[in-house]
């Protein structure tokens, strides 16, 4: 779709947001098996193994995930994942946004509800 560009700005900038928020948490584990690591409680070659799943890990994922898809598709992840609020949307785009995440939501309650009944 065509926004106005102060629009389009404004969620690319959230999408950016996004992408630093949910980066920060991983990165607030691995720290965390640094601070192990410095404490002795980890070993150099526990946090290499660490810092190796990070990279070629989750931190490859976030990269695919925020490089790859559209803002929309973005903003509409985020906000299911509640790593955005909805009162963060831009005014022009949150009712859009809201029923492509709950679209998602409804589409992933439905999969899990299969899975469910087949266990």
């Amino acid at each position: 779709m065509r926004y106005a560009k102060a629009t389009s700005k404004k969620m690319r900038e959230l999408s950016s947001q996004s992408y630093e928020r949910e980066l920060r948490k991983e990165l607030e584990t691995l720290a965390e098996k640094f601070k192990s690591w410095q404490d002795n409680q980890m070993d150099t070659w526990d946090l290499e193994e660490a810092i190796h799943k990070f990279h070629n890990g989750v931190a490859r994922e976030l990269y695919k995930r925020y490089n790859y898809l559209s803002p929309e598709e973005i903003l509409s992840y985020a906000l299911f994942q509640n790593i955005i609020a909805y009162e963060e949307l831009p005014e022009e785009i949150a009712d859009e946004i809201k029923m492509m995440t709950d679209i998602i939501y409804r589409n992933n309650r439905e999969v899990q509800e299969c899975f469910d009944e087949t266990e």
